[in-house]
């Protein structure tokens, strides 16, 4: 039931990131929530944040969704350590503890949702980890990368594991949820400054579920290699002011299959990062887009972040034949695609993100 409970809170707060509290969807999270308490035979219900740990009562919950990572995630984001939900919970009070962690509205107790901190003595060695720290020769190693590759077809696999290394660390050690990389921006080279950065959006998209290490690792290389294939789209199509139409917009649709095929032919590319070359602009809901698939199926979940995260860094950057959207403007593509396009917890949870880290 705790786990349950859990769940179902982070995604009515993943919700109220993306509508107004009066939102169909926001109204039957919450009242999905209490239902949830009103059922259980606890009198109450409360969760203990123990460094990465999830507490319940005297038990620590180890094996955990991704829901209750983001739970975990949430509750530490707004400083709480300590979260008791009561019998009794009505919607108001569901609603205000749902808008407080998704909407930024105050964050409060009530008589039937108490916050607050716990002391905890951990005596614990202190052991020293090296930063993969990320350096400038770095990036001007990885851009040449890229730009080689038009020729050579080829790709540094190490030295690109080594960067996105690099970048989980930058993150980790960041007070923001979202790294602004404002200083890649005076390449010339889009397709490369927009893997970086929708790489960057991925890894805090996915640790904000509590995916860690080596699993982490491969989402950012695959968000990092996932427009790989527009390498090999003509530079007069890829820069074009305007719609393409006709032979060049199937040329650049090609580019999802062509830089799953490409990666596939290079040694040592993470499996994971074909896929989401491949699966990228597939849509949430299963209806055609492209590739057009014989038989329709739901995207990989890394593929689903990093649609969300491509799509926001596009309409966000300055382009040779486009001006950026302000950043409200792009949340709103966002919500009115989501459901259909993108995934709407991922969504809403991205929307919370991007909006934190401003």
């Amino acid at each position: 039931m705790s786990e349950q409970l859990a769940t179902q809170i982070a995604a009515g707060v993943n919700m109220r990131a993306l509508y107004p509290a009066n939102h169909p969807r926001v109204v039957q999270a919450v009242e999905q929530i209490v239902k949830i308490v009103q059922a259980s035979r606890a009198d109450e219900i409360t969760y203990l944040i123990v460094g990465d740990d999830l507490v319940v009562g005297d038990d620590v919950i180890r094996k955990t969704s991704l829901s209750v990572r983001q739970f975990v995630d949430l509750l530490k984001q707004h400083g709480i350590e300590r979260l008791t939900i009561a019998r009794g919970l009505d919607a108001d009070e569901t609603r205000a503890l749902i808008g407080s962690l998704g909407a930024d509205e105050p964050l409060a107790s009530s008589a039937h949702v108490i916050l607050g901190r716990i002391r905890v003595a951990i005596e614990e060695k202190e052991i020293e980890k090296k930063p993969h720290e990320l350096t400038v020769d770095q990036l001007e190693a990885a851009r040449e990368a890229w730009s080689r590759f038009r020729a050579e077809k080829k790709l540094p696999m190490a030295q690109l594991e080594d960067l996105v290394w690099s970048f989980m660390d930058s993150i980790s050690r960041t007070t923001r949820a979202i790294l602004p990389l404002a200083k890649l921006r005076e390449h010339d080279e889009y397709t490369f400054v927009h893997s970086v950065n929708v790489s960057m959006l991925v890894l805090a998209q996915a640790r904000s579920f509590g995916i860690q290490g080596h699993l982490l690792h491969a989402f950012g290389m695959a968000a990092l290699l996932h427009d790989i294939g527009k390498l090999t789209v003509p530079l007069t199509v890829l820069n074009k002011p305007g719609k393409l139409e006709g032979a060049e917009w199937e040329t650049m649709k090609g580019h999802a299959q062509q830089g799953a095929w490409y990666l596939s032919q290079i040694e040592g590319t993470p499996p994971l990062s074909i896929v989401v070359a491949f699966e990228h602009h597939l849509r949430y809901d299963g209806q055609p887009n492209y590739p057009i698939m014989r038989v329709p199926r739901a995207p990989n979940l890394a593929s689903r972040m990093t649609s969300i995260a491509d799509t926001y860094d596009a309409m966000s950057t300055v382009r040779p034949y486009q001006q950026p959207l302000a950043r409200a403007a792009a949340f709103e593509i966002l919500r009115k695609r989501s459901e259909t396009f993108y995934d709407p917890l991922l969504a809403g949870n991205f929307i919370r993100l991007v909006g934190e880290g401003a």
